[in-house]
């Protein structure tokens, strides 16, 4: 059976018996779930249970939702949720600083809650499958590597540059790595925006820059008397002091150290490419978001303006057309019943408007969802 064959264990806590039977009803129908009266017993039942997720009120006696969040941070990644009434930034921003992954405004939509808790679990339960992936990825390479003659440097490498945030870096601690053990390198990693190149004698020269361009197709692995070129998609290395020996234990060494080291950066340039293209996909989802909310309030605005606009105008002909009942001659009884025909028109037309409040409260319904996803994409980096 699948390590995760269940849809997941959800703790529900809120000290209104209410709302936590009605949020344990709704979460019900697809997870499994158990529900904590306060602070203290949503602890408890977190180091028994193991939940996959956490519903957290913000607003507890004693330890309130933010405090057990951030108690619940400090021993686990597990997501936790808030569901509060609170509408404003700075309650907001309480449950980003203790860790929160997601918050919903009360009262909570059913099918809103379980497709957040849903989406949640799942991000949670691939990411530690992710994190269980490259521990063991890190395991085994590490087994590898310490078989090696220089296992300190080139473990030290992997440890130092497995998080590598830019190309910089990496390439970087790929010419430190090759200093350490002996080699007199220059380095090259490509990527969409260009290439970085490092020297072991300082900035790159421009003999440097076209000896790497010139090997680039020059195969994986190529050796020429005392230079050894080793070639992967992104990363391109030159040494210059190989052995002379080439068939001595120590020059195989050499080669097999290098090898080992571009392969590394090969696949760990590749991390950084995910990490750079999660994180403009994200600024790009923040800009719409911002973008969207700008352009919906500017259209509620507008329909404001333009229904009191029409109400002034329908009132502007109503009374035009009494003040011309002096000179079109009208009879006392023509005027009445004239009056009652405009009259009519102006209240089934101000019933027409009236009949727009259900858009209305359906538009802002939209415009607080966008609201709340907004402030939810800044706290996590996401949600």
């Amino acid at each position: 059976m699948s390590e995760h064959a269940s849809p997941g264990l959800v703790l529900v806590v809120d000290d209104d018996s209410h709302a936590r039977m009605l949020h344990r009803e709704i979460l019900a129908k697809k997870f499994d779930v158990v529900t904590a009266s306060s602070g203290e017993e949503a602890l408890s039942l977190f180091d028994k249970l193991s939940p996959d997720l956490v519903l957290m009120d913000a607003s507890m006696p004693g330890v309130n939702g933010y405090e057990a969040c951030a108690r619940i941070r400090e021993r686990s990644m597990v997501p936790v949720i808030f569901v509060t009434a609170h509408t404003d930034l700075e309650e907001h921003m309480k449950a980003y600083d203790s860790g929160g992954t997601g918050l919903l405004t009360k009262p909570a939509s059913a099918e809103i809650l379980i497709r957040k808790v849903s989406t949640a679990i799942e991000r949670y339960r691939s990411a530690s499958q992710n994190e269980r992936e490259k521990n063991e990825y890190q395991r085994m390479a590490m087994n590898f590597l310490s078989s090696a003659g220089q296992n300190g440097v080139l473990i030290n490498f992997m440890r130092t540059s497995i998080a590598s945030p830019t190309y910089e870096h990496l390439a970087t601690a790929l010419l430190e790595a090759t200093t350490a053990l002996g080699m007199d390198c220059i380095i090259r990693i490509s990527h969409d925006e260009g290439v970085v190149v490092k020297s072991a004698h300082g900035e790159p020269s421009a003999l440097e820059i076209s000896i790497l361009d010139q090997v680039a197709d020059m195969g994986r692995l190529f050796q020429f008397r005392n230079r050894l070129v080793v070639n992967f998609d992104r990363v391109s290395v030159v040494a210059s002091n190989v052995p002379a020996d080439q068939g001595s234990a120590e020059a195989g060494a050499f080669r097999d150290n290098l090898a080992i080291l571009a392969e590394a950066a090969q696949a760990l340039s590749e991390n950084i490419d995910l990490r750079v293209t999660a994180a403009k996909q994200a600024e790009q989802m923040q800009v719409a978001l911002i973008g969207t909310q700008t352009a919906l309030d500017g259209l509620n605005e507008h329909q404001r303006l333009m229904f009191a606009d029409i109400r002034l105008l329908l009132q502007d002909l109503v009374d035009g057309v009494e003040k011309s009942y002096a000179w079109l001659n009208t009879s006392q009884a023509q005027e009445t019943t004239i009056s009652g025909h405009m009259q009519a028109a102006v209240d089934k037309i101000l019933q027409r408007l009236m009949a727009t409040d259900e858009f209305e409260a359906q538009f802002s319904k939209v415009r607080d969802a966008l609201r709340v996803g907004y402030v939810s994409e800044d706290s996590v980096q996401l949600f």
